[in-house]
């Protein structure tokens, strides 16, 4: 069954359990930074980027992102890699790296809309792979689960069309518009 990934910058805290919760499950070991600002030092498969704060009239505005792959439907980076280490896997859409394949040529980078690719200390692509073994054991992916705010969600486009449509509706209701 495909998946898709949802990331609400209107529910996320900036606590970065995300991260350690990806660098926990795959093995890149988080160095907590001396404040709660601090990013988790080591390679990030999951980046937590900072909107605001912003006075408009009255209301104070900050959002937070988080950004990893997308999984993009149509993947530009699956396209340009020169070497085709980038695959969807065929049941979930998920996008996977042969790690056997890649050169570590960046291009993947230079085309990604989300700045999501990460190379390790050899120089090759890791990307997240919204922990498919976790949802083939009908488990949540480790960001998910970790994620005290709800802010994350992983399901079937469907699902996450059906949750963005909820949320923007709510957003209507509460009068945010931004």
């Amino acid at each position: 069954m495909r998946k898709a990934i949802f990331r609400d910058m209107g529910a996320c805290v900036n606590c970065k359990a995300c991260i350690i919760a990806c660098k926990v499950k795959h093995m890149s070991y988080p160095y907590a930074g001396l404040s709660k600002l601090a990013k988790p030092k080591g390679r990030n498969l999951i980046n937590v980027y900072q909107s605001g704060p912003e006075i408009r009239g009255d209301r104070v505005y900050q959002s937070f992102v988080s950004i990893a792959c997308m999984h993009c439907e149509e993947a530009p980076c699956i396209r340009v890699c020169p070497m085709s280490a980038i695959y969807k896997h065929t049941q979930t859409g998920i996008t996977l790296v042969d790690r056997g394949k890649c050169i570590g040529c960046k291009v993947c980078l230079w085309v990604c809309p989300y700045g999501a690719p990460s190379f390790d200390e050899a120089g090759k692509l890791v990307l997240c792979d919204l922990c498919i073994d976790r949802l083939n054991e009908s488990k949540k992916a480790a960001c998910e689960a970790a994620c005290p705010a709800a802010a994350i969600f992983v399901g079937t486009p469907e699902e996450v069309a059906e949750l963005q449509a909820k949320k923007a509706v709510q957003r209507i209701e509460r009068g945010i518009i931004t």
